[in-house]
């Protein structure tokens, strides 16, 4: 899998940062690829990828990420590649999260949960994919439960049935 990663990494490299010599670290470069892949497979776990979550995803991926708009084509490009490939989730996230501190990590699971209520609805799927790929980064049960109900309050939804 570290093949698939490293190949993600030069292609972002090669194509979004190529004539500009402030390229982001291994660090920084892996914390863009594991939120825009994860995002990615969030939006499209309940079978229904709405207009809504893409913007919640190019927002995020904007502010949070520091892609401009002009090199976001290329990276969603990247992104749902990625996605297509049906990536293996658990050797992914696992390989990805390795080197990030454990702040990146909440803040993942925080904008997982932004891409997922996004269409005013949090699925089921979404939640359960969401609880793996914490699970799979070593975030806390305790900070995924107040990531989760944080950005429900944030959205507007009902957070009492958790």
């Amino acid at each position: 899998m570290s093949g698939f990663l490293d190949q993600f990494r030069k292609t972002i490299v090669q194509s979004v940062w190529k004539d500009t010599p402030d390229i982001p670290s291994r660090i920084e470069l892996d914390d863009k690829i594991a939120l825009g892949v994860l995002l990615w497979v969030v939006a499209e776990e309940d079978k229904t990828f709405l207009p809504e979550e893409e913007s919640a995803i190019k927002e995020i991926l904007e502010t949070q990420g520091g892609v401009t708009p002009e090199v976001m084509p290329v990276v969603l490009g990247a992104i749902k590649l990625a996605a297509r490939e049906r990536i293996d989730l658990f050797t992914f996230t696992r390989e990805v999260s390795q080197d990030l501190p454990y702040a990146a990590k909440k803040e993942i699971v925080e904008n997982l949960f932004r891409v997922a209520c996004a269409d005013g609805d949090l699925a089921h799927e979404e939640q359960g994919v969401i609880r793996k790929i914490a699970g799979l980064c070593g975030v806390d049960h305790k900070d995924f439960i107040a990531a989760k109900l944080r950005i429900k309050k944030e959205f507007g939804l009902d957070t009492f049935g958790f």
